[in-house]
This record gives structure tokens, C-alpha cells and sequence, in this order.
């Protein structure tokens, strides 16, 4: 249990650097590994953006209009952005838990994305109201 919480403070990071390492590895490994499973559940994964770019009648430039190409071209890309932004979400998370940050890491990307998303909720919904047109357009 000892190395599974983080040690609160510059100073308590140097007096147990093991800890803190083992602390820091845990939690990235975590946070990959969760990024990973959300990408798949999500119904982001490479295949699952080809089909849906299909059925929105999109292409890729210089790309046929086949799910094939299109999931080899995600497959590219969407899994080493998946690992490198789960490594990133968790040296932040780490970091802050090190500096003691008011709230952890992870509460402060989170309560970022949820307001993110209220934010992207609100245009949408400025959008409709001021382009009725756009809005039968876009679905909404």
C-alpha cells in the first residue's frame, strides 16, 4: 500500500526516491492502459473512425472511399497518440500529486474536460439558435 500512494511534497519525493518511482510507473502504466481500454470502448479505435467517416459519406484525400485503407491509415496514427497521450495524462497526474497541487492531478484534467465540454455544448447550442439552417444541417 506503501507504494501505491503518492508521497505528497518535493521533500518526502527525495527522502524515498523508491517510492516515488514505483509510485510514478504505476501511475502512468494506469493511465495508458485506461486511455487504451477508452479507445476501444469508446468506439475510437481505427477501425470503428473508418466506418464512421464511411457512413458520413467523408473521404481522405488520396484514399479510396474503402474502410481497408482508411483503417490501415488510423492504425498509423490512433494507437501511438493513445500511448503518448496516456503518458502525458499521467506525468501530469504524478507531478501534481508530487507538488501536492490543491486536488490531484486527475481531478484537475477531469473537472478541464468536463468544463470543456459544457463550453462545447453551449456553442452548439448558440449555433442552433443563431443558424437554424446550420442546425438542420448538423443534426442538432
Amino acid at each position: 500500500v506503501k507504494y501505491i500512494t503518492a508521497p505528497i511534497g518535493l521533500q518526502n519525493v527525495v527522502q524515498d526516491p523508491v517510492r516515488a518511482a514505483v509510485y510514478a510507473v504505476l501511475m502512468v502504466l494506469l493511465c495508458v492502459a485506461f486511455s487504451v481500454v477508452w479507445i476501444e470502448v469508446g468506439g475510437m479505435s481505427p477501425s470503428d473512425v473508418a466506418d464512421q467517416l464511411i457512413d458520413a459519406g467523408m473521404q481522405v484525400p488520396g484514399f479510396r472511399r474503402a474502410r481497408r485503407p482508411l483503417e490501415m491509415l488510423f492504425k498509423r496514427y490512433i494507437p501511438t497518440l493513445t500511448i503518448i497521450g496516456g503518458v502525458i495524462v499521467g506525468l501530469i497526474a504524478v507531478v501534481s500529486d508530487f507538488l501536492g497541487v490543491f486536488g490531484t492531478g486527475i481531478g484537475i484534467l477531469l473537472m478541464v474536460d468536463i468544463l470543456y465540454q459544457y463550453y462545447q455544448i453551449l456553442v452548439g447550442e448558440q449555433i442552433s439558435e443563431m443558424y437554424p439552417a446550420l442546425a438542420r444541417v448538423l443534426g442538432a
